[in-house]
């Protein structure tokens, strides 16, 4: 059974567990050596930056009251910027770990981060219909710690490896267990980027109940620390602090867009198809226009999703389901590479090759596509360090920035082929049954 825990073969568990602990303590070292002291950004050492200033410190000026999207938090305490819009829920989630001092915290969370990536390996497994093996759990948490982009992640500190598992559950338990994926869900509702595309094409799934209960969750779990800001901010009145709130927000949201490595033109880091787009006419699109192309590409994984609804196909995350879903994700709207490690299951779903869907597909395709969604993650060559030493001619750096989000693209287009046939050999067969 997929459920059941077994040791696997004892070697390769412990030459997996070796290279898992050398993962991660490179990655910590590494994080020491080049540690971000708290305060003005520091482009040379960015150790830990993203839990400082995406985790540690916002969460501490909810508790304190103070509004973290505003100019008063920039100036207050020790960091780069005001945050871009996450919800105040996420803040609310993390508050535990700001009532640690802060070294105390940044290695209990490093804790959570290894907790988590072991968490990502065993789901995918279950996902995969694979028993859950300690070496293979091991194995693919070394692969995700060596992958470009989980050592970023364990790097900056940052809260993705929670939006991966978040992510990768709503869509697994939606179906059969919607109120656990709510509560997935709402870790999911940090980033508008995430919960947006997911919202729509779990909705063409038929996840009905998941996403009520789940934007129900979302709004309470929201509204109960933005009140507590509203309040602070207004001196008592929800009112006015609510929509000096608002301003906050749309102002960091500007301060956000205008920092150079968020701009898609200059970025090494974006793998959605717009921000290639922008790369090449150097021009940077409004929020508005990143929303009408996300409406765009996901209209056909939404048809598909929605015509296997009705004749009731669907294999989860690992499967053709989970591939429409999480390829459609990162294609159609803001990505940066962290976020292709939710990719994973889907990969070991290909790799193993039980579900009916990759099981007609064949070995050889099946790795090819397996391997086309595990380029981004792997692909060095489109990260600051590797480009800032080779010092290449802008147009091939421009090149080599811009392959993560085409391979993505041809991925995608790939597996909407073959949801389509597949959709259409159903249909054939059922005309060829007598009735």
């Amino acid at each position: 059974m997929a459920s059941d825990w077994t040791l696997g073969h004892r070697g390769f568990a412990i030459a997996a567990a070796m290279m898992l602990l050398l993962g991660l303590g490179l990655s910590a070292a590494r994080t020491f050596k080049k540690y971000q002291t708290p305060g003005p950004p520091d482009p040379i050492n960015e150790g830990y930056c993203d839990f400082h200033n995406g985790v540690y410190f916002p969460s501490l000026a909810l508790l304190d009251g103070v509004s973290p999207y505003g100019s008063q938090y920039a100036a207050e305490y020790p960091v780069s910027r005001q945050i871009p819009f996450f919800s105040p829920a996420i803040l609310a989630i993390h508050a535990p770990l700001s009532l640690l001092p802060l070294r105390v915290s940044e290695i209990v969370y490093f804790g959570i981060m290894v907790a988590l990536i072991i968490a990502i390996s065993s789901q995918s497994l279950t996902a995969a219909g694979l028993p859950r093996r300690l070496d293979w759990i091991l194995a693919i948490a070394a692969g995700i710690v060596f992958s470009r982009a989980g050592h970023v992640t364990l790097f900056n500190g940052y809260f993705t490896f929670e939006l991966v598992l978040a992510t990768i559950l709503a869509i697994q338990l939606a179906p059969t267990r919607p109120y656990l994926a709510a509560i997935a869900l709402v870790v999911v509702s940090a980033k508008p980027t995430y919960v947006l595309p997911l919202g729509l094409l779990m909705l063409a799934r038929g996840n009905i109940k998941a996403l009520v209960v789940g934007a129900i969750m979302s709004i309470i779990a929201a509204a109960i620390p933005l009140g507590w800001l509203a309040w602070n901010q207004g001196s008592g009145n929800i009112g006015a602090g609510l929509a000096e709130i608002r301003q906050q927000i749309s102002a960091a949201q500007a301060v956000h867009h205008g920092e150079p490595n968020e701009l898609p033109v200059l970025s090494w880091t974006r793998i959605d198809i717009l921000a290639i787009v922008a790369k090449w006419t150097e021009q940077d699109p409004s929020d508005e226009v990143h929303l009408i192309v996300m409406l765009v590409l996901l209209a056909i994984p939404i048809g598909l999703l929605f015509r296997r609804r009705k004749i009731q196909l669907d294999d989860s995350v690992a499967g053709l389901t989970g591939a429409l879903v999480l390829t459609s994700m990162i294609v159609a709207l803001y990505r940066q590479s962290y976020d292709c490690l939710i990719l994973a299951p889907l990969i070991i779903g290909l790799v193993a090759g039980i579900l009916p869907a990759w099981k007609s597909l064949g070995l050889i395709r099946r790795w090819i596509l397996a391997a086309m969604l595990l380029f981004p993650a792997y692909n060095y060559l489109s990260t600051h360090m590797i480009l800032d030493k080779l010092k290449l001619d802008p147009f091939i750096e421009r090149l080599l920035t811009s392959m993560n989000a085409v391979v993505m693209v041809i991925a995608l287009i790939w597996i909407v082929s073959i949801a389509s046939h597949q959709l259409h050999q159903r249909q054939t067969d059922e005309q060829a049954t007598p009735q």
